[in-house]
């Protein structure tokens, strides 16, 4: 997958979802699985546990190899003031924001081998 910095500046979409994507999937697993519980509990369906860690995970780290791609695929310096210098400064935060999302979800996620369910 080619980003073609050239023709994408760094305030495109797709540069965005790769800086946010990280922090909404943590926050909508965080929420999402506070939602869950109770109707888990009642009804026993577990395995949206799963899913919800599943798509949060993919979601991540989907995100942070658009953000590698960034870093790889500039040629200027970060600290340098062109269009590709940025695209290489955002991507390095994009990979640290992600890094630390994915080690949110998956700390948060654990726990599902170790509950209990059926009363």
């Amino acid at each position: 997958m080619s980003l073609r910095l050239r023709a994408f500046p760094d305030h495109g979409a797709l540069v965005w979802f790769a800086l946010i994507a990280g922090i909404v999937a943590w926050a909508a697993h965080l929420i999402g699985f506070a939602i869950l519980v109770a109707f888990v509990h009642k009804h026993g369906y577990f395995w949206l546990f799963y899913l919800g860690n599943g798509v949060s995970v993919a979601i991540t780290l989907f995100a942070g190899w658009l953000c590698y791609l960034m870093v790889q695929k500039s040629d200027d310096d970060e600290s340098a003031g062109t269009t590709g210098g940025r695209i290489r400064f955002l991507g390095y935060l994009g990979l640290l924001a992600n890094g630390a999302n994915l080690l949110l979800i998956l700390l948060e996620g654990t726990y599902v081998f170790f509950i209990r369910t059926g009363g």
